[in-house]
This record gives C-alpha cells, sequence and structure tokens, in this order.
C-alpha cells in the first residue's frame, strides 16, 4: 500500500510525487487485480457486503470530518477541479482543431498528414487527460487534510483518469469525427462510431479495476466481496470485448455484400481478422471465472483490453514513421535534392535508406509494444498462481517446466517469430528488393535463407521457454537420428538441396526448365519442392532433390510459358508442302495467338496422302496457353472442311 505524505510537506513536493507515480501505476492497471483481500470463508455474501459497506461508509465519515486546509480551501478546490475539467473537454478540443488546421496548412503528403494527426491526437489527449488529474489530485492535496487511505484512492483515480484519455485519444484517433477521409484506416461501414468508443471503454475498464484493486486494499475487503467486485467487472468487459467483435463481423459482413463481384475488398488492418483468436481468448477467459479461477479470467480478459490499446498505438506509430522518412527522403525535397545533388547520393539509394530506416523504426516499435503487452504477465506482483506465471520471453530456464503457463508463452514465443519473419519477409520481397539492382534469384535466395533463420530462431526461443536448452536439444535429436534416418529421409534430401539451389543457384526464378518429365517456369522455390507453372496453365510440384539428383534443362527461351505445341495430321492436299501453307494460312484467322514469334510447322511423319506436323505457336500476353489451343482449335475445324482438307489434331 503506497504510503501517505505528510501533512506538513511542502505542496510542491506532494505534486511532484503524484507525478512520478503515475506512469507505473498506469502499466500496473492493465494487469490483474492486486488486492490483498481477507481469507475469511465464514462470512455469507450479505454478511461480508455488509461488512465491507460498513467499512467503507466509515472511511467516508471520517474523510467528511477532516477540515479544509483553510478559509479558502472550498474555492480553491473548485476552481482547480474547473481548470481540470475544461483541459479534459473544451481546451483538448480546441487544441485538436488548432491542430487539424495546421496540418491543412503545411505542405505534408497526405499520408504524413493523416497519420501525424493521428498521433498527434492520441499524445494530446493522452497528456491533457494526465494534466487534468494531477490537477484534481493536487487540488485534493492543497485543500484537504487527506486520510491516508484517502490519498492512496486519490491516486488511483488519478491514474483511471490518464487510462481514460489514453482510450479517448486512440478512440479519437481512429474515428477522425471532423472528416472520415482523413482515419488511418479504411473502416467497414457502420463501425466508426464503435471504433471511437470502444478503446475509451477499454481504458475505462483499465482504470476502474486498479480503483477497484486499491479501494479492495483500503477495506481490507472479505473475499466473497473481492469476487463479486471481480466478477461485475469481468461481465462487463466481456460484454465490451463481444460486443465489438459482433459489430467489426457484423460490418465486415456489410463489407463484402457491396463489393462488387471480382472486385478486390478495401485492406484492412490484419488487427481485424484475428477476431477468431480473440474469441477463443474470451471464451477461455470466462470459462476459468465460471469455474471459479478468478484471477486468470481477469487476467486474460486485462490482457486483451491492454493489448488492443497497445498494439492499436503501436501501428498508428510504424505508419506515421513510414509517411515521415518516405517523405523526408524525397528526392524533391530539401534532404533528398541535398544527398542526390551535394553528396552526390543515387536516388535509387535515397529510397532503399528510407525504406531501411522505416523498417528499423518499425522493429523498435513492435519490439517496445510487445514488450508493454507482455509486461504485465511477468511483473512481480501479478497475482497468478505460480502454475500459470510465464516466464519471461527468450529466457533460458535451467530444467523442462511444461505447466499451463510456460507451454502457452512457449506459443506465444513460436507465433510472433514466426510472424515477425513473415512480417520481414514480405517487406524484403515487395518493398526493399525490389528497389535494388539485384536479380529475381539472388532476391529469391536471400528471401528465402531469412525465413529458414527466423524460423530456426522462434524455434529456439521457443524451446528455450520451455526449458529446452541446446544440449536437451541435442540430446534429443540424438534419441531421433534412427527415426530422421528412416522416416525423414526424403525430406531431410529436399530441404538440404533446396538450400544448394539457393547457394548455387544453378536455377532461379523464372527459368523453363524440365526435369523428371515437368517442364514450366519456375514459380517459387520452397523448403522441400519447387512449383513449376506449366504451359497448359497447370501447377508442377518437383521435389528439390530432383534438380540435385537429375538431369535438368534450363531453357533460355522467354516465351516457353506462352508456347503450345500441338501434333496434327493433315489430309486432302497433293503435298506436304501445300499442307504446311494451308495450316499456316488458317493460323492467321486463329484468335489468341502472337504474329511474333510466327506460328511454325514441323513435319514428323509422311503417311499415304496424310502428313503428320508439330505445330508451334505462342499465346498473346494476357492469354492462357490453354485458351489459346481452344480458339486454334476451333479455327482449324470452322474453315479446314472450306478448303477440301481434313486436320485432326492428337
Amino acid at each position: 500500500m503506497p504510503k501517505s505524505s505528510s501533512s506538513k510537506a511542502p505542496r510542491r513536493t506532494r505534486a511532484m510525487t503524484g507525478f512520478s507515480a503515475l506512469m507505473p501505476g498506469i502499466l500496473m492497471a492493465a494487469g490483474t487485480a492486486q488486492a490483498q483481500v481477507a481469507t475469511d470463508a465464514r462470512l455469507s455474501i450479505p454478511e461480508a457486503l455488509s461488512r465491507d459497506a460498513g467499512t467503507a461508509l466509515s472511511l467516508v465519515t471520517r474523510q467528511l470530518a477532516m477540515p479544509f486546509t483553510d478559509a479558502f480551501g472550498f474555492p480553491l478546490l473548485v476552481a482547480l477541479l474547473g481548470v481540470a475539467l475544461v483541459l479534459a473537454w473544451p481546451f483538448r478540443l480546441w487544441v485538436l482543431r488548432r491542430l487539424g488546421r495546421m496540418l491543412e496548412a503545411a505542405s505534408l503528403e497526405e499520408r504524413l498528414a493523416i497519420t501525424l494527426r493521428a498521433v498527434g491526437t492520441v499524445v494530446i489527449s493522452t497528456l491533457l487527460w494526465v494534466l487534468a488529474g494531477q490537477i484534481a489530485l493536487a487540488a485534493l492535496e492543497l485543500t484537504l487534510t487527506l486520510l491516508p487511505e484517502t490519498q492512496v484512492l486519490a491516486h488511483a483515480l488519478a491514474v483511471a483518469i490518464g487510462m481514460a484519455g489514453l482510450g479517448l485519444g486512440v478512440g479519437r484517433a481512429l474515428r477522425s469525427p471532423e472528416n472520415k477521409a482523413l482515419r488511418p484506416l479504411p473502416l467497414p461501414p457502420g463501425l466508426g462510431h464503435a471504433i471511437g468508443f470502444y478503446p475509451f471503454a477499454a481504458a475505462l475498464m483499465l482504470g476502474l479495476t486498479h480503483v477497484t484493486d486499491q479501494l479492495a486494499q483500503l477495506l481490507h475487503a472479505a473475499q466473497t466481496s473481492w469476487i463479486m467486485a471481480q466478477g461485475v467487472i469481468l461481465l462487463i468487459e466481456t460484454i465490451v470485448i463481444a460486443r465489438f467483435l459482433i459489430q467489426a463481423g457484423h460490418a465486415r459482413e456489410r463489407q463484402a455484400e457491396a463489393t462488387p463481384d471480382g472486385a478486390a475488398a478495401p485492406a484492412v488492418p490484419a488487427i481485424f481478422g484475428m477476431t477468431a483468436l480473440v474469441w477463443v481468448a474470451l471464451a477461455v477467459g470466462f470459462g476459468a471465472f465460471v469455474l471459479g479461477h478468478t484471477r486468470f479470467a481477469m487476467l486474460v480478459l486485462q490482457e486483451l483490453l491492454w493489448a488492443g490499446l497497445v498494439l492499436t498505438i503501436a501501428w498508428l506509430l510504424t505508419r506515421f514513421f513510414d509517411a515521415l522518412l518516405s517523405q523526408l527522403f524525397d528526392t524533391n525535397r530539401m534532404v533528398g535534392r541535398f544527398a542526390t545533388g551535394v553528396v552526390g547520393v543515387k536516388r535509387a539509394r535515397i529510397k532503399q535508406l528510407a525504406l531501411l530506416g522505416s523498417a528499423l523504426l518499425t522493429v523498435i516499435v513492435w519490439l517496445f509494444a510487445i514488450g508493454l503487452v507482455t509486461a504485465p504477465l511477468h511483473g512481480d506482483q501479478a497475482v497468478v498462481v505460480d502454475q500459470l506465471r510465464p516466464a519471461p520471453l527468450l529466457s533460458s530456464v535451467h530444467s523442462l517446466h511444461l505447466s499451463p503457463g510456460t507451454v502457452g508463452m512457449a506459443v506465444l514465443v513460436l507465433i510472433v517469430g514466426v510472424a515477425l519473419t513473415r512480417i520481414m519477409r514480405g517487406w524484403l520481397e515487395n518493398r526493399f528488393l525490389p528497389s535494388t539492382s539485384l536479380d529475381i534469384g539472388v532476391r529469391t535466395s536471400l528471401v528465402t535463407g531469412l525465413s529458414y533463420v527466423g524460423i530456426i530462431i522462434a524455434l529456439l526461443s521457443a524451446t528455450s521457454t520451455l526449458g529446452l536448452q541446446l544440449e536437451k536439444i541435442t540430446l534429443i535429436a540424438s534419441a531421433l537420428s534412427v527415426g530422421i534416418g528412416f522416416g525423414l529421409q526424403s525430406i531431410i534430401q529436399n530441404f538440404v538441396s533446396g538450400v544448394i539451389l539457393l547457394i548455387e543457384r544453378p536455377v532461379k526464378q523464372g527459368d523453363w526448365v524440365a526435369v523428371s518429365g515437368a517442364e514450366g517456369t519456375i514459380r517459387r522455390i520452397r523448403v522441400r519442392a519447387t512449383e513449376l507453372a506449366t504451359a497448359d496453365g497447370g501447377t508442377a510440384i518437383v521435389p528439390n532433390s530432383s534438380f540435385i539428383s537429375s538431369q535438368v534443362s534450363n531453357k533460355p527461351d522467354t516465351l516457353m510459358s506462352s508456347r503450345l505445341d500441338l501434333p496434327l495430321t493433315v489430309a486432302g492436299c497433293p503435298s506436304a508442302t501445300e499442307a504446311r501453307d494451308a495450316v499456316l494460312d488458317l493460323c492467321k484467322d486463329a484468335k489468341g495467338l502472337r504474329e511474333e514469334p510466327a506460328p511454325h510447322l514441323y513435319l514428323t511423319t509422311l503417311g499415304d496422302g496424310e502428313w503428320t506436323f508439330n505445330l508451334r505457336v505462342y499465346a498473346k500476353p494476357g492469354t492462357s496457353v490453354t485458351q489459346a489451343k481452344s480458339d486454334l482449335l476451333f479455327t482449324l475445324s470452322a474453315h479446314a472442311e472450306g478448303r477440301g482438307i481434313k486436320i485432326k489434331s492428337s
């Protein structure tokens, strides 16, 4: 329990004490209830509630009996509370409007202006509400003789006010009520009001949990009263989270119905695609409460609310940094012109520098966000049972711990590691590497190699969280060596072959190859096999070991993916030459064929009044080989009889 400050302490010292205690309190409010409650189970529910209500009434009575510090105490209290109220609402709205007008007048790119407005809204709202809470706290300490218990409760209320300001800022940043076009993310229809309300409701519930925790400590509440209070809070939080998920689902359905068939739906952040996972977590938390695990249930629900706020802010910050560096290093602006004109840096290098800077800041922001999300899980004061306490991320332990907490944390580490690897791979594959002069083969090798390394690191981190250190992994690998030698031999062989393909690069993405009876363009080299896009529009999966142990034909023809070879038997012409000319003349009427390279016939078999040719044609860009073949056969069938010849295809 925090100690009360002496009534003779300087006023400035007490105010600074409140400020220094605020931010740790906000982080602790994101955790579960911390109340040290009485464990007297002999009291019935009415007796427990009556006793705790009497204790609360006694505290209120004793505080009301305390006098003001001087004759001007009451007017000063009202004045300071009025200042706090003005800061939290009308002054905050005025500052946000001024920020909007300043950004409209500034020569900023649209993406930077939108993200800067959103981040500024969160910062301004949070700071002003924190300041309002501190002014209200200082007003109480300056004008009233606070009891130690009341002072603790006042500090908890100040923390709750700061949390509410954070949620209010996040909701307003996402909703952008002044202009929907300035929203940092495209919201499905009908979700605008909800996206503004629910972050505020989440932060309010976090603050309310903190206040309830402190109040339970002050009253030495009975366990029955504490469980009932936490149950009410848990029920409200469950309704808040479930209601938001339902509204988000309905909004996505309306968006899907409004999207024309064949059109791409508007991009929505990935967080909206995680509703199934949130539903599962919500069900686990509520089920734990029903089964009597109140603390674990509160941990799950509090983490959902806290993670939603933190991850949303992290997403806004990463978008802001990306837009900021993109404009800062624009070659048409001062920094870009100086780098290209004075320093002599190439334009492509400037763009790559901006992308690398954005990636670095993005990684820092997300790592910091993950640390904030997981902080309440492994804090020293987290009230969770010992077997459910997850070890800190990536920490090594000396023995294997197969408890629900450690298993859950290991799964979380693995999911986060794989997700970060996929994000980094997508950024390299789609944004950074295309801006370099590296060929497609080197790009593929780098991206695939990064995926291997990232997944291996994620696996090692997850096993380390479980207590499986390197020497234990070596023992397990030795024990499984026989099974790997027999059952997984083919998989290991293909994996090693894939690594060799990426290092030596005898073939690369985009090459037309023929191997093990399959022929097509290399689309992707995966861990176990390589995908080939065949000429007929299909996909062939070739094991990587075939490229090492079999003969591979790598054809340099860049039009191989659109080439069509069709065997034809022609009858009714006096000579093979006239049969060839007739077929080539018919090919001119076929749609979907390239004029260059022109169709070509190869004579393969002589017969009695008939000749067999191999017709080679190329499909036009945008036309599949299958469609080109169909058009060609229709043309030959429709015009061959008019020329008095017969054409058969085999």
